[in-house]
Formats: structure tokens, sequence, C-alpha cells
């Protein structure tokens, strides 16, 4: 790597070309889970909203918050999203008997059986990725996607740090004098 005079790396701009990938992977899955969503008359929002539900395998359900939290959305629109779902029979809304603030969605009988209906296609995906990475990359992939979120996850606490520490040209700091 070519080293600035100070002696330091020279450094590359990796947010831009990162964006860019991470965007277009991001629609093209959006692309395929509209297939799916479609074939079970859904939203992709509802379809991932549903499958988060299953994999999870709760006995129990999952707490509104939970599925919020898996998808990195605001609750109120899981409970917006989960209504559709809950009258088509895919999912069950349960009220905590601890505490009434929360919700709990569980998968039904019905949506399992229609999610099944979507296994072969789901399967024919997911083999398609491991034969064109292989089955090790596709897991280091993952692993290395997994280590970036947590990366920006930390970035994004630094750069609102360091915004919200910051001179703004509109705003006036007060002084004590």
């Amino acid at each position: 790597m070519a080293r600035e005079p100070s002696g330091h790396a020279h450094s590359h701009d990796v947010v831009g070309p990162l964006v860019k990938v991470v965007r277009s992977i991001d629609v093209l899955i959006s692309e395929v889970q509209a297939v799916w969503a479609s074939a079970m008359g859904l939203s992709v929002p509802q379809w991932n909203i549903l499958v988060t539900i299953a994999e999870a395998q709760q006995q129990d359900g999952l707490s509104v918050k939970a599925v919020a939290d898996a998808l990195r959305v605001n609750p109120s629109f899981i409970v917006h999203q989960s209504r559709p779902l809950e009258d088509r029979g895919f999912i069950r809304r349960k009220t905590s008997s601890a505490d009434k603030r929360y919700v709990y969605l569980t998968i039904t009988p019905k949506a399992l059986k229609e999610l099944s209906h979507l296994a072969k296609s789901r399967g024919v995906v997911s083999a398609a990725i491991k034969k064109e990475m292989g089955e090790a990359a596709t897991l280091h992939t993952i692993e290395l996607l997994q280590q970036l979120e947590r990366c920006l996850a930390r970035c994004r606490l630094v750069v609102q740090i360091n915004e919200s520490g910051e001179d703004h040209p509109n705003e006036r700091r007060s002084t004590i004098r």
C-alpha cells in the first residue's frame, strides 16, 4: 500500500463503494423477496415480518419490539404492517399477561404451510449462492457482513458524538462570562 510522507498508509474512501454495493445487494434481495411475498399476497415488509417471526421459532412468539429491532424499523411500523398478516390468519397477536404494554406475535400453522410451499424456491436461491461462492466463502461473507454491521454501528455513534460536539455555523454557543 502506498505510504504518505507522514508514514501513514494512503487512505482511500471505502464508504462510497461500500454504499453502492450494499444498496445494490439490498435491491436485488428485495426483488427476490418480492416474488416470494407476491406468492402469498404480501408486501415485502410484511414478508420480512412473517419470516422474522417464523425463523425465530419462539413458542411464545416475538415481541413487536424484538421484530422491529431485527428489521431495524420503528415498532409502530410493525404494528401497522402486522395487522394485515393477522387478518389473513398468518400471525396471532397476544398481549403479555405480565405487562399489557407488550404484544407478542406468533406464526400460525397456516403461515407455516404457505411458507413451506416456497421452501423449494428459497432453497434454489440458497443453492445458487453456495454454488457460485462455495459454502465456506458464503459463510465467511456472512461473517464479514456481520462484522461490517457492528463496525458501522460504532461509526454511527462516533459520528453522532462528533456532530453533537462541533460548532455549527447557524448555532450560537452560549458562554459563561
